[in-house]
């Protein structure tokens, strides 16, 4: 399986990160030492002055889309070079706090620290949509995500509640607004578009069955141990993954998200400190894996080999979010200083040094 995580600036660097190898050959082979290389970038966007909180390819990898912390929108059409969009948030939603795409990449989201969401078309004129924060007080959205059939959004706040939105009509509408007793930080739906992966500060996941999202049901909780800032699924839906502050990443295999169990193929091993936490999380395919990190790094590893710690010529920036193209094989990487560097995905780049 692979998986993208990120480290972000929300958390002091200097943590631990584990990594997953196999459990079975732990015991018969030695420990595999991480190899560190230069990342081979491909490109550099200079999206904004404040810190990149939000950057997500298309479904096509075609669009690229960054939003910053002051407020900045920007979609680039990476093959032509043409901007789509270069626009503030109006001041009444407050800054970007993230971005993402609609399944038919003809919309995007944008998260607001207000807790409003602007809904806007790729191309079109309209206005866009203003998806309303919960009634009381404004709190930051910490994560939006659109399920699989795309008729369903689900808006996270600071506050706890995840707001469930059908955005297949014309005028969006919330089905319902479910709340926790703690901040959530991440949204996903695994593929079957049935189980919505509820992360929290508080360490733990709630598994939800959103199957009649007007009617949400608490499935299962996850023990995490530590405040939860990522969660994700394979491709397939069988396998979660939750990254936490402390820069660790734990798996549970979720084929029955009533009765999920520890992911029994991978166990963990640490890393040298300073790689910092994990503040995003996307699985790329069956057997690979990549994360990014405060400590300025991208872990791009197999699972049943070496991770390889890849990083910038300099290290002077956090990383604060990535997306993957599937479609170029590359890695869009969100920075603290308002760039998004696009890295080659493939783990054998650059000059590898132990």
């Amino acid at each position: 399986m692979v998986i993208a995580l990120v480290g972000g600036a929300a958390f002091a660097a200097g943590w631990l990160l584990h990594f997953p190898i196999p459990a079975a050959d732990s015991a018969q082979h030695p420990p595999l030492e991480p190899i560190t290389a230069q990342a081979d970038i491909k490109r550099t966007y200079n999206v904004g002055i404040g810190p990149v909180s939000g950057i997500a390819y298309s479904p096509d990898g075609r669009l690229l889309a960054a939003t910053t912390s002051d407020g900045r929108v920007i979609v680039q059409d990476t093959v032509s070079g043409s901007e789509l969009n270069n626009s503030r948030t109006p001041e009444v939603t407050g800054a970007a706090t993230g971005v993402t795409f609609s399944p038919d990449g003809k919309t995007y989201a944008v998260s607001t620290s207000s807790g409003s969401v602007l809904l806007l078309q790729v191309h079109g004129s309209r206005e866009p949509a203003v998806l309303s924060p919960p009634p009381g007080r404004k709190s930051a959205v910490t994560s939006a995500a659109y399920s699989p059939g795309g008729q369903t959004l689900a808006v996270a706040n600071s506050q706890g509640i995840v707001q469930l939105w059908d955005v297949s009509r014309e005028t969006p509408a919330v089905l319902a607004a479910p709340g926790r007793h703690h901040s959530v930080t991440d949204v996903a739906f695994d593929s079957q578009d049935t189980t919505l992966a509820v992360a929290s500060i508080d360490g733990t996941v709630q598994l939800w069955d959103v199957r009649a999202p007007s009617t949400p049901e608490v499935l299962s909780t996850l023990e995490r141990g530590r405040p939860v800032t990522s969660v994700g699924y394979s491709p397939d839906g069988s396998v979660l993954a939750a990254g936490s502050s402390d820069g660790t990443t734990k798996f549970w295999n979720v084929k029955s998200p009533d009765a999920p169990l520890p992911y029994d193929k991978v166990s963990t091993r640490p890393l040298p400190g300073g790689v910092g936490s994990i503040t995003g999380l996307v699985f790329t395919d069956s057997s690979r894996i990549a994360a990014s990190t405060a400590g300025g790094y991208v872990q791009v590893w197999d699972i049943d080999k070496s991770p390889r710690l890849l990083h910038a010529p300099s290290r002077s920036e956090a990383f604060t979010s990535l997306s993957y193209n599937a479609a170029r094989s590359t890695l869009a990487v969100g920075t603290t200083d308002g760039t998004v560097q696009v890295w080659a995905a493939d783990t054998t780049a650059g000059r590898a040094r132990r």
